[in-house]
């Protein structure tokens, strides 16, 4: 095994699930969140002359709207795929020198992408931090950043304990898991939208709802890919050495 196998692998993986998820997310998730953007700002004159896709508050620099935003968009899946593809290869090579569990392969590595989903998405974020539409009220940013890292590692290591440790040590495995949802996630001290007009929470509440579920679909696919392509990348290139 090299670290170029292993850095080629993942970046192999990480374009193909960061393109595969890009593009659901163009045509699933992203239409909720431009509906979203609509009624984002609290005058509602405003939003009904908006045609949903431009909206500049003053904010910090971002793409344009079209295809420089899709762009960005795109190479921030294909960079984050990577970066979680490098992390994952790593941890399945490490799991295939050392211990005497099976070896990985396409469909055992489809299993590790769906407990990868849940350590980095539905631990944190559907049991925790649900997903927010834009103009959602929501608690300090780094506060929830500190709690979505620390929900994430404690996941990954509670679920590796009760995996590879002896019976003995299952239990520690459990509570490290259920350690960040007992202490409890950074919440709002106002829950609701910052646009109150009645239309707009009422658009705003159906978009969640659509949002929650397109979401979790789109972590279920790049999961997925990514766990069967590490897992199959692993065992034809870099086991092999070539």
């Amino acid at each position: 095994m090299t670290l170029r196998n292993l850095i080629l692998s993942a970046l192999m993986v990480g374009v193909i699930s960061g393109l595969c998820y890009g593009l659901f997310q163009q045509l699933q998730v992203n239409p909720l969140i431009y509906a979203a953007e609509a009624y984002e700002v609290a005058e509602p004159a405003d939003t009904a002359a908006s045609d949903g896709h431009s909206h500049d508050h003053g904010e910090s620099w971002g793409p344009e709207d079209g295809m420089p935003r899709m762009a960005f968009t795109l190479g921030s899946n294909i960079t984050i795929a990577f970066a979680l593809a490098l992390i994952m290869i790593s941890l399945m090579a490490l799991h295939n020198q050392k211990s005497a569990k099976p070896k990985l392969d396409a469909l055992r590595g489809a299993a590790w992408g769906i407990v990868a989903m849940f350590c980095f998405f539905v631990a944190p974020a559907m049991l925790g931090l649900h997903p927010e539409v834009p103009g959602t009220k929501a608690a300090d940013l780094e506060s929830r950043q500190i709690w979505w890292l620390f929900c994430t590692l404690a996941s990954a290591t509670g679920i590796a304990i009760v995996y590879y440790a002896p019976k003995l040590f299952k239990a520690a495995g459990l509570i490290i898991v259920a350690a960040p949802h007992l202490i409890g996630a950074p919440l709002p001290t106002e829950h609701g939208f910052a646009n109150t007009d009645p239309i707009a929470v009422q658009a705003l509440t159906e978009l969640t709802s659509q949002f929650y579920m397109m979401t979790a679909i789109g972590m279920l696919i790049l999961f997925i890919i990514m766990g069967a392509l590490s897992g199959l990348s692993l065992k034809k290139f870099i086991r092999s050495g070539t």
